[in-house]
Order: C-alpha cells, then sequence, then structure tokens
C-alpha cells in the first residue's frame, strides 16, 4: 500500500520535505532521497502511530542535518513551518558531527548509543524506525558498510533493551532485530562484541 499524508499538515511537510531534499540520492539504491528514505521512515513510523507531530518530525528528520550549512536556521524554519514541538523533535534527531568527533573520540555507535538512551518518546520512535529502514537498505550496500553497519545497529539494539521502551519501540526493535538476524544468515557476518 502507498504511503500519503494523512493531515492537512503532514501534506505540507511531505512537500516541504521534498522540495529541500530534491537532487539528493539514497545510497546504494540510487532513488531520490525522499521517495527512497524519508517517506519510508514516515510510513513506518505510520503503521505504529497517527500522532501527527511524530508523523511529520519523521518527514523532516533529515533536513536539519542534509539541507542547511546552519542548523539554526533550519531549526527556525521547522519552527516557524510547523511549531516548536516538531522542531524540538527533528533537532534531536539531528547527529552532532562535533559531538561524535570530541566527545566521543570519533565512535558514532557510543554516541547514538548514549543520544537514543536520552531520548523523547517520539523522537525515539521516529529513530528506530529510521533505523529499521537503514538497515533494509543495508542489503543492498557493499559488504564493508553492511558489516560495519550491522554491528552498530546490533550494539545499539543491545543497549536499548535497558531503555525503558514504549509498546511501539519494543516491537519497531523487535523489527530491527529480526532484519539484524537476516543480514547475518544471508551474509554469514560472524557476531562481534568488541564495537566501537
Amino acid at each position: 500500500m502507498a504511503n500519503i499524508p494523512i493531515t492537512p499538515l503532514e501534506k505540507i511537510a511531505w512537500e516541504f520535505a521534498k522540495q529541500k531534499h530534491a537532487g539528493q540520492i539514497r545510497k546504494f539504491t540510487g532513488q531520490p532521497y525522499f521517495d527512497g528514505h524519508v517517506q519510508k521512515v514516515n510510513g513506518t513510523v505510520k503503521l505504529y502511530t497517527k500522532d501527527e507531530a511524530t508523523l511529520i518530525a519523521a518527514l523532516l528528520h533529515d533536513v536539519i542535518e542534509d539541507c542547511y550549512e546552519n542548523k539554526w536556521e533550519g531549526y527556525k524554519e521547522i519552527k516557524d513551518l510547523f511549531g516548536q514541538e516538531i522542531a524540538n523533535i527533528v533537532l534531536e534527531l539531528t547527529s552532532d558531527k562535533d559531538a561524535i568527533n570530541h566527545q566521543y573520540e570519533g565512535s558514532k555507535t557510543r554516541y547514538l548509543i548514549y543520544k537514543m538512551s536520552h531520548m523523547s518518546q517520539k523522537a525515539l520512535t521516529i529513530k528506530l524506525s529510521d533505523r529499521f529502514n537503514n538497515i533494509a537498505d543495508a542489503f543492498t550496500a557493499s559488504e564493508k558498510f553492511r558489516n560495519s553497519y550491522y554491528r552498530e545497529t546490533m550494539a545499539i539494539a543491545d543497549a536499548m533493551k535497558s531503555v525503558k521502551l514504549t509498546y511501539i519501540q519494543r516491537m519497531l526493535l523487535a523489527d530491527i532485530e529480526h532484519k539484524l538476524e537476516n543480514i547475518r544468515k544471508i551474509f554469514k557476518i560472524k557476531k562481534v562484541n568488541d564495537m566501537k
């Protein structure tokens, strides 16, 4: 079933995100980024909740990170168009490269584990949906990327087991773990305990 916006404001966010990501390509699939990833994350979230703020933030989850040189300009534009709650969720979902490089010594895995363990409920639901779609796309990735992303996602999934998750988040985590197991079996990836 095709994913479509279900509220007027979600439709505006859909068009806004599509325009902002115009010209960007999804790695490995070669699809336009919005079609190949953004609307899929929104569709995954939509399987679990119809909360408008969560659905809109899912559409905008990569906008600040991928479409603005200055994250605060992106934050302000999203806040002006969609409100503070949505802008705050999108900001939570925006990676901080300085923090990864300086606080976490280049370890995106440790950064994401800490960040996801401290996210708001709506942001974490979107982040898990994002991770689910990314790991699904790992089937078409290069071996090096797939193995690295598999191990990073395994570490995150293990860490999420000690976080108090909602029912929706537990279901998303189970979906992620199912994909990971499929990847491990198909590509015969060995389990590795020492993550970066």
